[in-house]
């Protein structure tokens, strides 16, 4: 689907990174201006926590257990960097940054950040692409793009 508006920005993201870049069509190519980065979110449970949980010893006739958790400490992590990533792209629309985002993250990511976005930025996406290429260079990821997009030229 060919994309007729001045600016637009293409966000790749996963769990842990996000690209943002300005997409330049004459030629077309481009132009990396943010970078936010998560790593923490790479880390296992249990590195995200301490290594056992709070126990408890009820009175004589209500028994002992073990604490657990209501949530996925790392989940956390993941909707906090989507948040992130969602009030960027609302301070880029509000600044008028961009007319158009193509959105490319991995369905659960790609989820979070709609549940985030404002239903002002959503109107913007142009192209919602639930892939996971966060890790394609700016070459790669251009070509993805075109193959995926016309891009005038």
């Amino acid at each position: 689907m060919f994309i007729d508006k001045k600016s637009v920005w293409v966000v790749v993201a996963d769990s842990s990174a996000c690209r943002l870049y300005q997409l330049h069509k004459h030629p077309a190519k481009l132009e990396l201006f943010k970078a936010l980065s998560h790593p923490e979110n790479k880390l296992r449970d249990l590195e995200l926590t301490s290594d056992k949980p709070g126990r408890y010893r009820g009175g004589a006739d209500a028994g002992h257990g073990a604490f657990s958790q209501q949530t996925d400490p790392k989940e956390i992590k993941i909707d906090d960097f989507s948040r992130e990533i969602a009030r960027e792209l609302d301070s880029g629309r509000k600044s008028n940054a961009y007319d158009a985002l193509i959105l490319i993250s991995p369905p659960r990511v790609n989820g979070r950040l709609f549940q985030h976005a404002s239903k002002h930025v959503k109107d913007l996406v142009a192209h919602n692409i639930e892939k996971d290429l966060v890790h394609l260079n700016d070459r790669d990821l251009l070509s993805f793009i075109d193959a995926y997009i016309d891009i005038p030229r």
